[in-house]
């Protein structure tokens, strides 16, 4: 090309000026390719004498091995010191004296034109030579310019020189360095991928590629500026140039002047540029991702970056699964699903199937995922298996996961793969009633099990298995507050776990704050969600919520997937709710159909909730029903010790026992072994039921006794439902209760008193909604809360109570 350069009309003027005026410098700087020597070659072709030098990668390290270039033309006659520096011998000068000696040089050969291009692979004394020269011309005919681009870090000898950096042409500039048969696509296409410089718009070009051609100059002068920046910069690069979504608080770890060298480089300055450092540094840039992400924690900026430096890196499978993990934390399930099918990694697929989508499917996954992994890790996989086949109902699966469990055991000694076996083969045993090998078997559990997330619910559910619900909640407890720390996907499942076991103690204030969170934290975790629900569901019944324990249960959307356990804990609430609303024959109808469902046998919520079977049973004067499972319930009991499943088998047997001396037998023992339980709501439970028999057997001092005994228990601990049904009885027993049912009626917000009163006095919900100004659903509801809170279970007992309040009777001694 000749003439002055397109596009660089200012550039030119400066030139043209100094020449013309026969004496001052400037600096061009700018990333390769943009210029700068084309400016150099207007300079030269108009200038006088001239002397110069282009910079040399491979002498940057020698000393003065740019001024000998520079000097060796008119070094000849000139004093020792230039000679020196011009190659021709000599001793090394003072610095001063050789400065000084090359400055009088070029001021006696004036007018001339001294250039040095590519200065940033000059030597350092080389440029300090005549950056001295430069910074004295004041008067001399003498023009200097420097063109020079990103080089290595370190001092820059020409900073304090006129600067002008070059920007990058306009596209119409631009435009006009292409080849006009190219389609007006194509041109817009280069255009944005160069960005104005106009040597990589013509590689560009030429390849007809998105990035420079491997063997071109421009690729290799941008490999060069990336291995001479520094580290803090390159990382910067890398990470801008990824164009991965970053937290802003990764690129201000470099720091301001990282920063400012990176942009400087040129090596962000357009698509094309950024797109050929991905390919050269690809490893580099993959580990620069991934140390980001791990920084960054649980985000979406986080997911993005692993899953970009597993495109990037040489080993990019190992970044897919943290990436998987990532957004399966996120609650992006199907994006983990997406990672985790490139990644191949079939433990953390079944983990996310078993806690998201169909057990069934799950333990397929996992056990394929044990066959190829190293014992420790098997072992998960195959823990995890289990409780698939648990969840889903299948027990014969369970218990080949179980023997297969044992046989890893007897090749691999380490403490996940012995509680692993211990496990399973407990649990296995457990379900079908062998509790003299179960026992040991779960005992070993406890002992083996280390201290993570995973081993620590196991243990939970082997105490549990134990009937020692107090140390399942221990040990659940710690694996909240592990996995709160270190294992956020496995929070949901282990407040499961939790809330369980504070609603079997008795605790269900903690059992819905954790199955609460559980439930909010079950994001992208379906299956986790619908039992935190059930677990909800079954403390609202338990506490005679019903209206409570059916919306948790609507939600919980149970028949769309193959979720045996936690539609067993479900039907489990559901007969709870129907006992609270005298309604035994539907509740029986229930375990009717549990026993019926043989392809998703639940075993362990069947024995706990043997209780409640015994109670509908009884009520609906079907006693033989229940006398199988109260064998079991018996059998488990007994064998494990279990203070707690023991009181609930004596009330039981309190139930079903024809003769009264037998039942009180059974009733005593029960409410004894309560107490060393503390279960208060079961000792309750026990209470009212012994005194509903007793009020039968017209025993009414003794029934009140204990009725009065159980409103207070059920009072302390907000069972609001059940103290009224406590007050009830008490009122059928002849006794005149303290509490909500008499009195001014305290527990009776004001519209609830005067709905009481107008029910009493005769009218219709529809009549009191008008009266009042309200919908008669509203009335509807307030009903049902004042039922709840005296105790009674119509409108006759409302207004009977109400008169009785109105002309307190006398009460039966007997």
């Amino acid at each position: 090309m000749t003439g002055p350069p397109p596009g660089r009309e200012r550039e030119v003027a400066v030139l043209d000026e100094l020449l013309a005026t026969g004496g001052g410098v400037v600096r061009f700087t700018g990333p390769p390719g943009i210029g700068k020597t084309r400016l150099l070659d207007h300079a030269r072709a108009s200038g006088p004498r001239q002397l110069g030098a282009a910079g040399c990668p491979a002498e940057r390290s020698l000393r003065f091995g740019a001024l000998h270039r520079f000097l060796r033309p008119v070094a000849g006659g000139c004093s020792g010191e230039v000679r020196f520096a011009a190659g021709l011998g000599g001793a090394e000068p003072a610095e001063f004296a050789l400065r000084s000696a090359v400055h009088r040089l070029l001021a006696g050969l004036g007018p001339v034109l001294c250039w040095a291009d590519d200065t940033q692979w000059w030597d350092e004394p080389s440029l300090e030579v005549l950056a001295f020269a430069a910074r004295r011309l004041a008067g001399l005919p003498v023009v200097m310019v420097f063109a020079g681009g990103p080089g290595p870090a370190g001092p820059d000898p020409l900073e304090d020189l006129p600067t002008i950096r070059l920007a990058p042409l306009d596209d119409s500039y631009a435009a006009a360095l292409l080849p006009a048969a190219l389609s007006p696509a194509k041109r817009a296409r280069l255009l944005t991928r160069a960005r104005g410089n106009p040597a990589d718009l013509l590689e560009l070009a030429e390849s007809g590629g998105e990035t420079l051609p491997p063997d071109g100059r421009q690729r290799a002068a941008y490999r060069r500026v990336l291995d001479g920046l520094s580290p803090a910069a390159r990382r910067f690069v890398l990470l801008a140039a990824s164009e991965s979504p970053l937290p802003q608080a990764e690129f201000d770890r470099c720091g301001v002047r990282a920063r400012d060298e990176a942009h400087a480089s040129g090596l962000l300055a357009s698509p094309a540029v950024r797109a050929t450092v991905r390919e050269d540094a690809a490893p580099a840039m993959a580990t620069v991702l991934a140390e980001a992400a791990v920084r960054a924690g649980v985000t979406v900026e986080a997911v993005h970056a692993f899953e970009r430096a597993a495109a990037l890196g040489e080993n990019g499978p190992q970044w897919l699964v943290p990436a998987a993990r990532g957004a399966w934390e996120l609650g992006r399930t199907a994006w983990a699903r997406k990672l985790l099918r490139r990644a191949g990694d079939r433990l953390l697929q079944g983990e996310i199937e078993l806690r998201d989508g169909e057990p069934a499917v799950a333990a397929h996954e996992l056990l394929t995922a044990a066959e190829t992994l190293p014992p420790s890790e098997a072992s998960v996989a195959l823990m995890l298996a289990g409780e698939a086949r648990r969840i889903s109902g299948d027990l014969r699966g369970f218990a080949a996961v179980a023997d297969r469990t044992t046989q890893l055991a007897r090749t691999a000694d380490a403490p996940g793969v012995r509680l692993a076996a211990a496990h399973l083969r407990g649990l296995a045993a457990t379900f079908s009633g062998r509790h003299d090998e179960a026992i040991p078997a779960l005992e070993e559990a406890l002992r083996v099990a280390p201290g993570d997330v995973r081993s620590q619910v196991w243990a939970a559910e082997a105490a549990l298995a134990l009937g020692r619900t107090a140390l399942a909640h221990e040990y659940a407890a710690a694996a909240v507050a592990r996995a709160r720390i270190d294992a956020v996907t496995t929070l949901p499942w282990a407040l499961i776990h939790l809330g369980m076991s504070a609603a079997l103690l008795d605790r269900h204030r903690a059992a819905v704050a954790a199955a609460t969170e559980g439930l909010a934290e079950s994001t992208g975790q379906r299956t986790c969600a619908a039992e935190n629900l059930t677990v909800l569901a079954l403390s609202a019944a338990q506490l005679g919520d019903v209206a409570t324990a059916r919306k948790w249960l609507d939600q919980a959307d149970l028949d769309r997937r193959s979720l045996g356990r936690p539609r067993a804990i479900a039907a489990w609430a559901e007969v709870c709710a129907d006992l609270a609303i005298d309604r035994p024959d539907d509740a029986l109808a229930r375990f009717r159909t549990l026993s019926a469902d043989t392809g998703h046998a639940q075993p362990a919520i069947a024995v706990l909730a043997t209780p409640l079977l015994v109670e509908a049973a009884v009520r609906c004067e079907e006693p033989e029903y229940a006398v199988r499972g109260l064998r079991v319930l018996d059998g488990w009991a007994e064998a494990t010790g279990s203070v707690q499943w023991r009181a609930l088998a004596q009330r039981c047997h309190g139930l079903l026992a024809r003769d009264p001396d037998v039942a009180d037998k059974h009733f005593t023992a029960a409410v004894d072994l309560h107490r060393l339980a503390r279960t208060p709501l079961e000792l309750a439970k026990t209470q009212l039921c012994q005194a509903m028999r007793l009020r039968r057997d017209r025993r009414f001092r003794d029934a009140r006794e204990l009725l009065g005994d159980a409103a207070r228990l059920f009072d302390q601990h907000g069972a609001e439902f059940w103290a009224g049904r406590a007050r009830a009885e008490l009122r059928a027993a002849g006794g005149d209760p303290a509490g909500p049912a008499d009195g001014d009626l305290p527990s009776l917000t004001p519209q609830q008193t005067q709905i009481s009163l107008l029910v009493a006095g005769g009218k219709t919900n529809r009549e009191i909604a008008r009266r009042l100004v309200i919908s008669h659903r509203t009335v509807d509801h307030h009903l049902r809360n004042i039922y709840t809170k005296l105790g009674v279970r119509s409108r006759v007992e409302l207004a009977a109570l109400l008169a009785k309040r109105a002309t307190p009777g006398t009460s039966r001694d007997d």
